[in-house]
């Protein structure tokens, strides 16, 4: 039960919305990578800003952008890695990249934010001792960021994704999760809470279908079915803007099947 409790709380986002930064006007193949991703390929998209993050190896911060830009063409091709094969080496491949772009730039917000994400994604294979400190440092991380910026639509998604993931555990197993770990996310979760970052994360970010699914999860869940089933609908009809969509999209149809 206790162990239960400590993966859920391990949970996170998968990949978020990032506005392409100014600087990637200074390298062609950074811009060519965002459109590999977009369409499709994000195998060649990491290989590409993996290529100019070592060719600024030796530039200290200027490997920032390509780093963790490389963590999220990673943290992408995980998700449907994961779908297809049930791999989740990439997860470890994206961690590994943004925790090498923060270490060029402690006070960057781009890194600290896959970094989050990426160690989500990896709570899901995590055990019991280990999901308990993911799921510490994605409660930290995704509040360190919302300090700075509080309109991060990625860091709202993570926390309101963490603390539905905590609600849905039963109310002792919480309270045993809570009393012997000490762990801040399950201290803080509530479903106002969850719902609040959820749809703030979906306000902000509206062509994010991931935020959708998982606000109409949430709706699903307390019993809302017309509002679980209009946003799926609503996300069925959108077009896929990026490779994980397709993922997301799939799982948004056996949320709508369960929901009829």
């Amino acid at each position: 039960m206790l162990a239960t409790v400590l993966l859920l709380a391990g949970l996170a986002a998968g990949p978020a919305h990032v506005e392409p930064p100014d600087a990637m006007a200074e390298d062609p193949r950074l811009q060519r990578a965002d459109s590999l991703f977009r369409a499709g390929a994000p195998d060649r998209a990491l290989e590409l800003a993996l290529e100019v993050a070592e060719g600024r190896e030796n530039q200290g911060r200027a490997a920032y952008e390509p780093l963790w830009r490389a963590a999220s063409f990673a943290l992408g091709a995980g998700v449907v890695e994961e779908a297809e094969e049930g791999s989740t080496e990439r997860y470890r491949q994206a961690l590994a990249l943004a925790r090498e772009a923060r270490a060029l730039d402690p006070e960057g917000i781009d890194a600290r934010y896959w970094e989050v994400a990426a160690l989500g994604r990896l709570a899901l294979e995590a055990g019991t001792r280990q999901a308990a400190e993911y799921g510490e440092a994605i409660q930290q991380g995704a509040t360190w960021i919302l300090d700075r910026e509080p309109d991060h639509d990625g860091a709202h998604h993570a926390l309101g994704k963490l603390y539905m993931e905590v609600m849905q555990v039963s109310g002792i197993s919480r309270f045993v999760g809570r009393t012997l770990t000490g762990n801040a996310a399950l201290r803080e979760a509530s479903w106002e809470r969850a719902e609040l970052h959820l749809e703030r994360a979906g306000e902000l970010a509206p062509e994010m279908a991931l935020y959708r699914l998982d606000l109409a999860r949430l709706h699903a869940h307390r019993g809302r079915t017309d509002l679980a089933r209009a946003l799926v609908e609503e996300l069925l009809s959108d077009p896929v803007r990026q490779p994980p969509d397709r993922v997301f999209r799939d799982e948004a149809r056996e949320l709508l099947r369960s929901l009829t």
